[in-house]
């Protein structure tokens, strides 16, 4: 992975698609950023799903430069897919932006883009990187897990919700066109007052029940400590084997805070039948923040935890034991009934930061996917603890066979107590990737790894 981006780095720097010539230039006015997001949709058989990536750059972080055309900068963007520690998809394009004038720059407009592609069922790492045209050494990325399992086949299924700005009628071959309509994607979710939250999802497998012939669609909308604020049904006779879902609803009366929007498909006797659902953030500074959500009671579960049942919190819990301090791992065993797990598992990741959850339990994800060993997860090797304590590592040195040696792999990461390696060694056929020695100062040490049990 390393050396494509490094590689990007250089292409960017040698291939600008702009001018070098002398020109009055326009200075930012905020940092230059990107965000980044994805919604999984059917793919084109039952082994693949069609990804569609959305990404967004701020128009006032870019440098513009004055030509005969008006104010000219843009971003130079390469998005990279990997599966495991092999690429699966590089490439990268122009993000232009030209502006007859500056007063443009006075609107808060983000450059939004997207980019489709078929993955078959799988663990991806997403990395997306953009360079300011006007300015080489400006570099962001951006970094996000995408797990990949397709639709079954014999229940109804809803797709991930896609947020959007608008949605309307489209035209054909334009940019953001898909079932006859054009979605111009909120990357990230954020909505500003004054805004309306648009969402576009697919429904799919509507007639294998062929007694089954109307659904109810039931919305609603929970603010960050699981209180609904808003519900509506519609009724929807079903006409064909997939169909498009969109709706819209104000977020005039909603205070600044984290919502979550449910979309639930249910038969006509309000049996659940799908479900889906997708966070989303409101700005609205002329009503402020829900004071009640400053002080959140730990009485409420997180959101999160409402729907899980006692054995899917009893394995989230188990996948914790890298983060869980030891007092905690007694409590937790202490525990009897789903309500009391599901207070425990709410006020664990309250304690902790913000969006630690998401990162952990993608890394346990990719560690259980990437380093099963037998009927071992592979959360639990030690390949997946490394990974899951100190996240994907930037070089992996892989020796798998050497004439004298074992099969083994030095991990490194460069941005760790100046940087550190660890080093794994498969001892037995069949059995796992042992941690034998690392420079990190609170891990397992040993000189001569390379003289002990390991060589043949």
């Amino acid at each position: 992975m390393k050396s494509l981006v490094r590689k990007f780095l250089i292409l960017s720097v040698i291939c600008l698609p702009f001018g070098q010539a002398a020109g009055q230039l326009l200075q930012p006015a905020e940092r230059f950023r990107l965000s980044l997001d994805a919604s999984r949709f059917r793919g084109g058989d039952d082994e693949h799903m069609n990804i569609e990536f959305y990404y967004s750059i701020p128009q006032k972080g870019l440098v513009y430069k004055k030509d005969s055309t008006g104010w000219r900068g843009g971003a130079d963007v390469g998005l990279f897919v990997f599966s495991a520690d092999s690429c699966v998809l590089a490439d990268r394009w122009l993000v232009p932006r030209v502006m007859q004038d500056t007063a443009a720059l006075a609107q808060n407009i983000n450059l939004v883009g997207n980019y489709a592609a078929q993955l078959p069922r799988g663990q991806y790492r997403v990395k997306l990187i953009g360079k300011d045209v006007s300015r080489p050494a400006v570099i962001d990325s951006v970094v996000m897990m995408v797990p990949v399992q397709p639709f079954a086949t014999v229940t109804p299924a809803l797709s991930d919700v896609e947020f959007a700005t608008s949605i309307r009628k489209g035209t054909e071959g334009a940019q953001f066109y898909k079932n006859t309509l054009e979605v111009i994607p909120n990357v990230g979710g954020v909505y500003g007052e004054n805004q309306h939250c648009f969402f576009y999802l697919e429904a799919y497998n509507l007639l294998v029940d062929p007694k089954r012939t109307d659904y109810i669609i039931r919305t609603s909308v929970l603010d960050a400590v699981g209180r609904e604020v808003m519900a509506r049904e519609r009724q929807r006779k079903n006409v064909g084997e997939s169909s498009v879902l969109i709706d819209e609803f104000s977020i005039e009366m909603m205070k600044s805070g984290t919502y979550t929007l449910y979309v639930a498909l249910l038969d006509t006797g309000r049996k659940m039948v799908s479900t889906t659902g997708r966070k989303f953030f409101v700005y609205n500074p002329s009503l402020g923040v829900d004071s009640s959500l400053l002080n959140i009671s730990t009485s409420l579960p997180m959101v999160a935890f409402v729907s899980m049942d006692e054995p899917e919190i009893d394995r989230e819990f188990s996948a914790c034991r890298y983060v869980a301090q030891g007092d905690e791992k007694s409590q937790y065993a202490k525990l009897a009934g789903v309500d009391a797990k599901r207070k425990f598992m709410s006020d664990f990741w309250r304690k902790r930061p913000a969006g630690l959850r998401e990162e952990y339990l993608s890394r346990v994800a990719y560690a259980t996917a990437n380093y099963p060993v037998g009927n071992q997860p592979g959360y639990q090797t030690d390949r997946g603890r490394v990974h899951i304590v100190y996240g994907p590592p930037d070089d992996v040195e892989r020796h798998p066979n050497e004439s004298d040696m074992r099969p083994y792999e030095i991990w490194t990461y460069h941005n760790i107590q100046g940087g550190v390696m660890f080093v794994f060694v498969l001892r037995n056929v069949g059995g796992q990737y042992e941690l034998v020695h690392s420079t990190h100062r609170d891990e397992l040490q040993d000189p001569n790894w390379d003289r002990v049990g390991i060589s043949r």
